[in-house]
């Protein structure tokens, strides 16, 4: 039965993705989706996929500046071929090896560290993103006029998040300040910089004048599609879209276009993890 669980979960993921799809293509004018899909500029979707990349580039050194705590070192091209096939087995293997236990268990075997610590690390390193994720999200919400309502509580959320990543960063990785603050404004760039993607879509799709209310729903799109419900984030993000073009009154299809093609383009960068699954050496060798 165990054999056949991490096959049965991706089974179930699967069919969960593939249901939210459905249900999203049903909320939606299927053939003006296909016109807006089709009129997107090539050129904002390469600045996109450009941007998109240096966010991954700068999670990859904050995950190897948090590894340096326990006395990891890596140099630049194992950082990046770990943290590329990490993002490969996440994105196509979450119901057997995911990336971070491929990342933990690769750690563990070259350089003898306890699982508790490599989990702890990498967990923070996940939680460190969510927070970045909700800290620009609460900065945006002040902007749009549906939201402002709430001002004071976003302000609150938002003041209180320091402390809570400051108790996060004491408890799962304990090392200096100075650690915490240079991981947390990586976490911060990594965010910032897959805004700057998203934003490349809003414009390639001639939708700059929403552009707030796209960040904000892409903020919080990327919080969900983060929960292992679906396979890679597919359905999650475009449900989320959907529901947040209704709330904020955007455009429905651009909303679910918006979301189809960052998850392409997501896709399409973590692949280039396939070559380093193939070659022995990045695989059994030292890294």
């Amino acid at each position: 039965m165990n054999r056949l669980s991490p096959t049965l979960k991706t089974i179930l993921k699967a069919g969960l993705s593939a249901l939210i799809l459905f249900i999203v293509l049903r909320a939606v004018d299927r053939k003006m989706l296909l016109e807006v899909l089709g009129q997107a500029h090539p050129g904002w979707l390469l600045w996109a996929t450009g941007w998109f990349i240096i966010s991954k580039l700068i999670g990859a050194f904050r995950f190897n500046d948090l590894l340096k705590t326990d006395g990891i070192h890596l140099d630049t091209r194992r950082q990046l071929r770990l943290y590329w096939l990490g993002m490969y087995y996440n994105l196509l293997l979450p119901g057997g090896i995911s990336g971070d236990g491929y990342k933990i268990k690769k750690l563990m075997d070259d350089f003898g560290r306890p699982f508790r610590r490599l989990f702890s690390i990498t967990l923070f390193d996940r939680l460190s993103g969510v927070l970045a994720l909700g800290q620009i999200c609460l900065l945006l919400a002040f902007g749009l006029p549906v939201l402002q309502p709430f001002g004071w509580l976003w302000g609150l959320a938002l003041v209180a998040s320091i402390p809570v990543s400051k108790i996060l960063f004491d408890r799962m990785v304990g090392a200096s300040r100075a650690v915490w603050t240079k991981t947390t404004l990586q976490s911060l760039g990594v965010q910032l910089a897959q805004l700057v993607s998203i934003l490349g879509i809003v414009f390639a799709l001639q939708e700059s004048g929403n552009w707030l209310g796209y960040s904000v729903v892409f903020l919080v799109s990327s919080v969900v599609a983060m929960l292992p419900l679906t396979i890679g984030g597919a359905g999650a993000r475009e449900l989320t879209f959907l529901w947040g073009a209704q709330v904020l009154f955007l455009d429905p299809e651009r909303s679910v276009a918006i979301a189809f093609l960052f998850y392409l383009i997501s896709t399409a960068v973590a692949l280039f993890g396939i070559m380093y699954s193939f070659k022995t050496d990045a695989v059994h060798e030292r890294v």
